[in-house]
């Protein structure tokens, strides 16, 4: 008995735990249109090369608002495929978010080392502090696990 209560306890701390973290699909857009046309101005980009991962996000933004493109290469033939990992704070009821954390929706399993682009990424929040990371992700696209360091903000 004593057991299955400490089981349960830990448990609810990991839920406590983790409510500032998201992954919200509902946060952002996908679209073909490049962000210049719509008004938005580019602000940078962050990239690395991480155990055969090559990642690559740059952003634009207005008023806020951001939008994403993403690049990413699988350069080995490790089993593992390709994927990105973000991190951001959005805006909502008139404060700032703790971080919410998403994999990119691309992934790329050619191990040629050339860039897989899903087009823009366009928020429905106002967005800031965006992070980047490489991951190695299965055939799905599932995150199986990420470089340390993060890349950004930008």
């Amino acid at each position: 008995m004593r057991r299955i209560l400490t089981t349960l306890i830990a448990a609810a701390g990991l839920i406590v735990a983790v409510p500032g973290s998201a992954n919200a699909a509902d946060e952002w857009y996908t679209s073909s249109t490049y962000p210049g046309s719509k008004g938005y101005g580019y602000v940078g980009s962050a990239s690395s090369t991480v155990s055969g991962v090559y990642q690559h996000l740059s952003m634009y933004r207005t008023n806020n608002y951001v939008a994403l493109w993403t690049g990413i290469g699988d350069e080995a033939t490790d089993g593992y495929c390709a994927g990105q990992e973000i991190a951001y704070q959005i805006y909502t009821n008139g404060t700032w978010s703790g971080y919410h954390y998403r994999m990119a929706p691309v992934h790329d399993c050619t191990t040629n080392g050339a860039d897989n682009s899903g087009g823009y990424f366009y928020s429905r929040y106002k967005t800031r502090n965006v992070h980047s990371r490489a991951c190695h992700v299965d055939s799905s696209g599932r995150k199986i696990h990420c470089e340390s360091k993060w890349h950004g903000p930008i």
